[in-house]
């Protein structure tokens, strides 16, 4: 059982528990029960306790762990700050702090070690860890052993090229000065925003270099990434590093894999075998032969195919694009660390990108799925709607220009600060719709106020013109918004069977008939151009709108099939 303990930082008595009393398991039941949302996160780190040894105080509702808390109220001396000794603060920040660990650069909670003369704090875990040593020998970074300064000078590392603000390892001789962490940078590494390995360099040589990551400038000065097959690449030594960037894997010594990403065999001239259709031939049909009243669907981006040039198959119904034929094999992409791999599947799953649902191709890679639009939009592109690039960032939330909704996985401009999300960015540029006997063209919205009132053609309610929306290519006048035009399937091709929640099978139509059938579940009119249908018909013969329609139906009937 726990021990009560009065601690000289802590004005109630402490329950201590320890690995020896209880296990993992019951420790973490005990914390839930005890501390509710707060279970097992010491107050200092925020980390879990996990079973380590920790201390709780029922009066407080808090717990920490041993490693966190001060084992004496006594001053220490660190190698950090020579100068002076460090007093234990236990009552939080003082008012001329910055509030943050120097060492960690985290935010300091209740007590540390602090030196008011020279306005120095360290958390009481950072002293409690072991001290850094006085010099290293790491002949990857430099040839000479590196010896570390106890200052509190700021200083530039020449591994990173940002600022540091001390005890930086230094060599004098070359006059050069690391941070910590830069002096066991990888040499060699795939990234995510590029097709080859990049390698670490001192300096980049004499130029106007940009980050292809933060699309901020490189002090050629100071170190950065590479690549040796694309002169004109670089990316700052923090950015490359990143772990929404960079795999973790060293690949000094690695020799390189050759992967045959070709998706097909050219059979002749015009024909191919490609990997999704083996069992038969594809042609290449020309623009000036396609039909343009027959509806066909590409296979693996699932769009509508008009009068682009595409492949048919020689013996049944199956058609690709002829960009979406060429999609390679395998492929990075900026939302991946690791290369996706090209995959045909019929289920629906969710797009990692853009939150669609999908039956067509898909690049997967653990627990990311890519559909064929948005995987071919890596890290930047250029958007006809923008005269800038658009590049790839997953830092901060922004809002997209488009839709006005806010996400994190977007493509901005770092000129102007327009930003687009992966949804936005892939909305085909012109559709049919059975509202028009024209095309609807992609609107970008109107810059100035509207003089009238905008009203949707298929929904009839307003329209918000600064939103992007669908217009008539004719002079037909006809506006729609965007949803009601593509539905919510508008990432998946009809007449597809797929799983679905409880074992259903699920036929996807087009909602094509004359009048627009009943939602089974909700009771409205269906509106959308993909309607959901339970096959087999046993089940009902309705069909239902959307996706929170059908699972409503399927939650309260707990079939098999």
């Amino acid at each position: 059982m726990g021990r009560f303990y009065k601690h000289f930082w802590h004005p109630h008595e402490s329950d201590e528990h320890t690995s020896s009393d209880l296990s993992k398991l019951s420790w973490e039941a005990r914390m839930r029960k005890k501390y509710g949302l707060a279970i097992g996160n010491c107050d200092e780190c925020q980390n879990r306790t996990n079973g380590d040894d920790g201390l709780g105080c029922d009066i407080c509702d808090k717990v920490w762990h041993l490693g966190c808390t001060p084992r004496s109220p006594d001053e220490v001396n660190h190698p950090f700050h020579p100068y002076h000794p460090l007093k234990l603060l236990i009552d939080g920040p003082p008012d001329y702090s910055d509030g943050k660990c120097v060492t960690c650069k985290q935010e300091l909670k209740s007590f540390f070690y602090h030196c008011s003369l020279c306005d120095f704090s360290m958390h009481v875990r950072c002293v409690n860890n072991d001290p850094p040593p006085p010099t290293v020998d790491a002949p990857r970074c430099h040839k000479h052993t590196l010896t570390l300064m106890a200052r509190n000078d700021t200083f530039t590392c020449n591994a990173c090229g940002t600022h540091g603000q001390r005890c930086p390892y230094v060599c004098a001789p070359c006059g050069l000065m690391f941070h910590r962490d830069c002096i066991t940078l990888p040499h060699v590494i795939n990234i995510n925003r590029h097709d080859h390995r990049v390698a670490h360099t001192f300096s980049p040589g004499f130029g106007n270099w940009k980050c292809m990551i933060c699309h901020k400038k490189i002090d050629w000065r100071y170190g950065a990434y590479s690549s040796q097959k694309c002169p004109d690449v670089f990316f700052h030594s923090k950015c490359a590093t990143r772990k929404d960037v960079w795999d973790g894997v060293e690949l000094e010594g690695v020799p390189e894999d050759v992967v045959d990403v070709s998706p097909f065999k050219v059979i002749e001239d015009g024909v191919i075998n490609h990997f999704s259709h083996e069992e038969h031939n594809l042609r290449l049909i020309d623009e000036d032969a396609i039909d343009r009243h027959k509806s066909i669907r590409c296979e693996a981006c699932t769009g509508s195919i008009f009068s682009d040039k595409h492949y048919s198959c020689m013996d049944c119904g199956f058609f690709l694009h002829e960009t979406c034929a060429n999609l390679p094999l395998q492929k990075r992409h900026g939302l991946s660390t690791k290369p996706l791999t090209l995959i045909r599947r019929e289920k629906l799953f969710e797009c990692s990108a853009c939150a669609k649902l999908s039956n067509g191709f898909k690049y997967e890679c653990g627990d990311i799925f890519l559909d064929v639009r948005c995987a071919s939009m890596s890290w930047y592109c250029d958007y006809e709607c923008h005269p800038h690039t658009l590049f790839l960032t997953t830092l901060d939330k922004e809002t997209c220009g488009a839709c006005l909704e806010t996400h994190k996985q977007v493509l901005h401009c770092v000129e102007c600060e327009f930003t687009l999300d992966f949804k936005c960015a892939t909305l085909p540029k012109k559709i049919k719709h059975r509202c028009d006997d024209h095309f609807l063209s992609l609107c970008y919205g109107e810059k100035e106020k509207p003089r009238g009132t905008y009203w949707c053609e298929v929904c009839e309610t307003v329209l918000d013109p600064q939103k992007w929306f669908y217009s008539c290519s004719g002079d037909c006048g006809v506006v729609c918004h965007i949803p009601c035009v593509l539905g919510e399937l508008w990432n998946a091709k009809p007449a597809t069977f797929i799983s679905f929640i409880g074992g259903f099978l699920v036929d996807l139509v087009p909602n094509d008939s004359m009048s627009r059938p009943k939602c089974y579940s909700c009771g409205s009119r269906c509106q959308q151009p993909l309607l959901f249908h339970l096959f087999p018909s046993k089940y009902t013969d309705e069909c239902f709108c959307g996706i929170q329609c059908l699972t409503k139906y399927t939650d309260s009937h707990k079939a098999y099939i």
